[in-house]
């Protein structure tokens, strides 16, 4: 079967970046995938694994000649990333990445090839792990991912096709949408869960957990908060990359709350049963 692509870069080799290169190499979808980590040791774990076939020592000599660039660091080093390798970019290339937040991307590229010889193209894969780094990557990360794809409004049709291209071949499932509609949707749905997840720890727990509130913590908490154990630096960056949403998301978490609380305070039984009756036929909808 004929590859997709010819040549694949991949910039951060974590546990997205590892993952597409797994995915990558395991379907034959580039003849060559190249990679490049800010550790030169994590580079060389990513060639053994069999995620990457060559490595590069900077990220300008990662991207050349690359048809499709992937960027795979936190959030706070794409744009930088971007800018500081653009030069050295193929003419006609297409870069992508994988970062939760798009808008506030998007608009630090606007205009990084004013001659439009290369094309940044947002997207965000819907998965991921509370684990992170190249040792938590497998090749199936991105099976049945749904996966945004935020194009900037002038942005040539082949060029948001192969963005999309490459997350088919991999297994995820395209939507092409408006990246301040994007960050909206994941500040509900992504970000303020973890948020939640986090402070429900903090509530139960605290900073110095006892040993008999740590045994009473059953499989439904340790469901719930899974998430919360998630790396603390990719987290701030969502959500200080997507401050207004998330903000949004939370007053509207808290308002929630405090409607079930006032239900609760009141000795009002048929408004929680009813409460609780109405979020559990939507939660087991989510399982058809």
């Amino acid at each position: 079967m004929q590859a997709a692509f010819q040549r694949v870069t991949i910039l951060g080799l974590g546990l997205m970046g590892g993952s597409l290169g797994l995915a990558l190499r395991r379907r034959g979808v580039a003849r060559e995938v190249i990679g490049w980590a800010r550790r030169p040791e994590t580079a060389s774990a990513a060639l053994a694994a069999g995620a990457v076939t060559g490595t590069a020592g900077t990220p300008e000599e990662a991207v050349r000649g690359a048809e499709l660039v992937v960027v795979g660091t936190p959030i706070s080093f794409i744009a930088p990333l971007v800018k500081a390798c653009a030069a050295a970019v193929a003419d006609g290339a297409v870069v992508t990445d994988v970062g939760s937040t798009k808008g506030e991307i998007m608009r630090g590229l606007a205009g990084c090839w004013p001659d439009g010889r290369a094309t940044f193209v947002g997207s965000h894969p819907m998965a991921g792990s509370e684990r992170s780094g190249l040792e938590a990557a497998r090749a199936g990360l991105y099976e049945g991912a749904m996966v945004a794809v935020t194009p900037p409004a002038a942005a040539n049709p082949e060029a948001v096709e192969r963005v999309c291209r490459l997350w088919w071949n991999v297994g995820g499932s395209v939507r092409v949408m408006d990246p301040d509609t994007h960050d909206r949707l994941v500040a509900r749905t992504s970000h303020l869960p973890h948020l939640a997840a986090a402070a429900l720890v903090e509530a139960v727990l605290g900073a110095n957990p006892d040993a008999e509130s740590v045994s009473f913590c059953g499989s439904g908490f340790r469901d719930t908060t899974r998430v919360a154990a998630g790396s603390a630096e990719m987290w701030r960056d969502v959500v200080f990359t997507n401050r207004a949403a998330v903000l949004a998301a939370l007053d509207r978490f808290t308002q929630a709350l405090g409607a079930v609380r006032e239900q609760i305070a009141a000795g009002d039984e048929p408004g929680v049963q009813a409460f609780l009756a109405r979020v559990c036929e939507v939660r087991r909808a989510l399982s058809k």
